[in-house]
């Protein structure tokens, strides 16, 4: 299994704010639960952050789901928004690597695929974050393109929608991915 990576999807301060009140101290303390067991066991432990450059550069005219990013005024590079939460962040001693994006899906326009190949992660990717409506089914969907064999941490992703997120687990990604909650995950490293 150490040639497993658990991808930390858009776990920022800026996001978690758009979410609410759906994200309590208990998913927080899950999520930290599961990275420090993860990084026992070998696990590599990959934060996708989102950010753009200034006066948003990298975001297209055309692309109308990124309108509402640029009238907040907020995911510049550098921004609080952009900062993964404190209560997750990554511990780079040990390994922790960050990816930073400007589209939904983790590997559009990044080099996730250079890191997993460098840090040896051929086959397994484990998927957890935000949100399950944007970066988790797009990530799981070009994730399952390139070949990977792809787990779901049910819960240890949100959206702002439940019925949405229930949908996309059970009908959706369940095609391309093993869905599971984390302490099941966390089992088989037991």
């Amino acid at each position: 299994m150490l040639n497993t990576a658990l991808l930390v999807l858009d776990i920022q301060n800026g996001i978690l704010d758009r979410l609410g009140t759906t994200i309590t101290d208990d998913y927080l303390q899950r999520l930290s639960t599961t990275l420090t067991k993860a990084r026992a066991a070998g696990v590599k432990i990959i934060y996708i952050t989102t950010s753009f450059r200034p006066a948003y550069q990298d975001l297209h005219l055309n692309n109308s789901s990124t309108a509402t990013i640029k009238s907040s005024n907020k995911f510049i590079q550098g921004d609080p928004s952009t900062q993964i939460h404190p209560a997750v962040s990554p511990d780079t001693s040990r390994g922790d690597t960050v990816v930073n994006k400007c589209r939904v899906s983790a590997f559009a326009g990044t080099d996730l695929e250079l890191v997993l190949r460098c840090l040896d992660v051929r086959d397994d990717l484990v998927v957890c974050g935000l949100s399950t409506s944007g970066a988790v089914l797009s990530t799981v969907r070009q994730a399952a393109d390139l070949d990977y064999r792809l787990t779901v941490l049910r819960d240890l992703c949100l959206d702002r929608d439940d019925e949405v997120h229930g949908v996309l687990m059970d009908r959706v990604l369940v095609r391309q991915a093993r869905i599971v909650d984390s302490d099941e995950w966390l089992d088989f490293y037991d």
